[in-house]
């Protein structure tokens, strides 16, 4: 009886594993009801039927027939009704991997309403590795037409390649550079002597500088303005004690002054004079007083007077007197008893005194000038900066007729009020004779004057 019961339920066992088996191979997606739907596509190549259906890349169905329609394949599949297939979905055939099996896959819509049974879902055909062949076969034939569009620019048929002609001339342009560093180079070591020299005169330049500037230094420029100042400042006592003179009646000047019927005629002469005065009164003028000291020929000072008839013209007077001139050099043939000899002597003066006599005109910042310029003819232009207070100046002039011509560049620079101070090159284009001047200087226009004298005839 117990043999009876277990071979009863072998058998149950086994009909109960062949149902599941059955179902289970004859549906992958699982358990359930299942509504039916259509699609037709154009090509279903590599469908068969039980190909699933997927939702979300979920098996969610599969194929049951596939059948011909006019030249059309007529796919009937269901889906699991769970999945809710809405009016406006999508079918889309797929493939597992590069060359693997295809399915296809429900695309849901938005939409809330659900497709009635047997519907027909639109395909959207052309993901299929066919199609991916066919476009890269298209994509090919566009590179091989680019290909051979940038192989004609690079290597036209017949003709050098641009690349070759390029890399020729980067070539060519290295060879260029080599050339001109090497130049270079040459100049550089050949001229080395000449630089290092220049270097040494600019270094001796700043030390002149520094020492003119130094009030330690007795014989500076400083030292000189000092004692300008001081020279100055004793006039302007002087001044002041000949006016207090004056206004108490003291000497010829002062009765003049004082004497009612002197002063009458003194007013009467003066009414006469007055429109000459007038006239004066309409010339401007401009004074200056410089000292200061050259590299070659020591001590140097210089007094000029320029006179503006109008805004636009000159005419500047001066002298110039250094510490010794220039140097002048002459040549004595002697015969002796037939025998000629010849010598060369130099001949520096001391003490000696050069002129200045020019005409000039101003042109915006520009101002021409002409004449003589320390007892020689030449020609002179000036640059004036008024807002810095700078000018800078280039004279050309000859008074030494077996050297040539002087090139001078000066820069002046005011200081402070009608305190200035020069700096002038001379003889730029004769290294031999080439020296420099540091100067310190004052200037007065017709209005410093006027203050100086209203600040003499006001004080008590």
């Amino acid at each position: 009886m117990n043999e009876l019961k277990v071979g009863l339920l072998t058998i149950a066992t086994l009909a109960a594993i062949v149902v599941m088996s059955i179902k289970v191979t004859s549906n992958q997606s699982g358990f359930g009801d299942y509504v039916q739907y259509r699609t037709i596509i154009r090509d279903a190549s590599g469908i068969f039927p039980k190909t699933p259906i997927r939702v979300a890349g979920i098996n969610a169905g599969r194929i049951k027939d596939i059948s011909l329609a006019d030249n059309n394949a007529v796919i009937t599949f269901e889906v699991l009704e769970k999945v809710s297939v809405t009016k406006g979905s999508k079918l889309k055939i797929k493939t597992v991997g590069f060359l693997g099996d295809k399915y296809l896959e429900i695309q849901t819509s938005k939409d809330d309403q659900r497709l009635e049974e047997n519907a027909f879902i639109p395909a959207l055909e052309g993901g299929g590795i066919e199609d991916l062949v066919k476009d890269a076969s298209t994509v090919f034939k566009d590179v091989k037409v680019i290909v051979g569009s940038i192989k004609e620019s690079l290597a036209p048929p017949g003709e050098e390649p641009p690349m070759r002609k390029i890399l020729a001339d980067v070539k060519e342009l290295v060879a260029n550079t080599k050339v001109a560093t090497e130049a270079l180079k040459r100049i550089m070591v050949d001229n080395e002597e000449k630089i290092n020299d220049i270097i040494a005169n600019m270094d001796e330049f700043s030390e002149d500088i520094a020492y003119q500037v130094n009030n330690d230094n007795s014989d500076s420029a400083m030292a000189d303005v000092k004692k300008i100042l001081a020279n100055a400042k004793n006039i302007s006592s002087d001044l002041e004690k000949v006016m207090g003179d004056l206004k108490a009646g003291k000497g010829t000047m002062g009765k003049l002054l004082v004497e009612e019927q002197i002063a009458d005629e003194v007013r009467q002469t003066l009414s006469g004079v007055r429109q000459l005065v007038t006239r004066v009164n309409n010339l401007r003028t401009e004074m200056e007083v410089y000292t200061g000291a050259n590299t070659r020929f020591g001590s140097e000072s210089q007094f000029g007077l320029r006179l503006y008839p109008s805004p636009e013209r000159f005419y500047e007077l001066g002298v110039v007197t250094s510490e010794f001139g220039v140097e002048d050099k002459s040549i004595i043939t002697s015969n002796v008893n037939g025998n000629v000899t010849t010598e060369q002597k130099t001949i520096q003066d001391e003490d000696t005194y050069r002129f200045n006599i020019q005409m000039g005109r101003h042109i915006h910042n520009w101002v021409l000038r002409g004449g003589l310029i320390q007892s020689t003819g030449g020609l002179g232009v000036d640059y004036e900066l008024a807002d810095w207070g700078s000018k800078f100046s280039l004279d050309v002039y000859d008074y030494r007729e077996d050297i040539g011509p002087n090139v001078r560049f000066t820069l002046e620079h005011q200081l402070y009020n009608v305190l200035y101070g020069r700096i002038r090159g001379e003889d730029l284009l004769e290294s031999g004779t080439r020296s420099a001047t540091f100067s310190l200087g004052i200037k007065f226009t017709d209005e410093d004057i006027r203050g100086l004298l209203g600040l003499f005839l006001g004080g008590n």
